[in-house]
């Protein structure tokens, strides 16, 4: 009897067996600022002390400190268990991990880093996206990000080897639309490799 491979849209993202694939590809090198763990922890603060405690717990921290390097695993391990809380409220896993990734926005923008790229858009979205892959290699150690143009307001975000789901990335994208007041926003991601990601966005409007 053979068997199938399971394919990347067949994956179910939410189980704890993706987590554990997704950490088994990690080495102790690969590290991410501590303004994402911090948004993980806001998206769940709403749910009560214990479970931003837990999610706290799963990272190996009693607190995290924006600027620094912490390792991907351990933003792993946080932002599941913090998907799993919200899980219920939200509907669905998909929508909860959303929810995540729109809550790490900003801690972002408040940091040095994020305050350093709004200065330089002056509220359009098009120099915003250009400037994501500087701010992700500064943000991270690992992997590859590159935006590639569709359309005059249209195109892809592109990540390689890139531990974040698209999911995160999907709610990121909204939160960074959203500060800028951008109208007609669509955002659609998904995995098209072991760690690799697109994600399609588009906006209306004058700019």
């Amino acid at each position: 009897m053979s068997s199938k491979a399971i394919t990347v849209e067949e994956r179910d993202f939410g189980s704890r067996q993706e987590l554990e694939r997704r950490l088994a590809l990690a080495v102790p090198g690969h590290t991410m600022r501590g303004f994402f763990f911090n948004g993980a922890l806001a998206a769940v603060r709403g749910l009560g002390d214990d479970a931003v405690r837990q999610c706290l717990d799963a990272g190996g921290e009693t607190s995290f400190t924006g600027f620094f390097n912490y390792p991907v695993t351990a933003y792993l391990r946080v932002i599941y268990t913090a998907t799993w809380l919200l899980q219920e409220q939200q509907g669905s896993f998909e929508a909860a991990m959303r929810r995540v990734g729109y809550m790490a926005a900003p801690p972002f923008l408040s940091s040095a880093m994020g305050k350093a790229l709004l200065s330089v858009t002056q509220g359009n979205p098009r120099i915003l996206l250009n400037s994501l892959p500087t701010a992700y290699r500064a943000a991270v150690s690992y992997g590859e990000c590159a935006v590639r143009w569709t359309g005059l307001r249209s195109g892809l975000l592109v990540t390689k080897h890139d531990f974040m789901p698209h999911l995160i990335h999907e709610g990121a994208l909204l939160a960074l639309f959203e500060v800028l007041g951008t109208p007609g926003v669509q955002v659609s991601g998904r995995q098209v490799g072991t760690l690799d990601n697109e994600i399609s966005f588009s906006w209306q409007g004058l700019q």
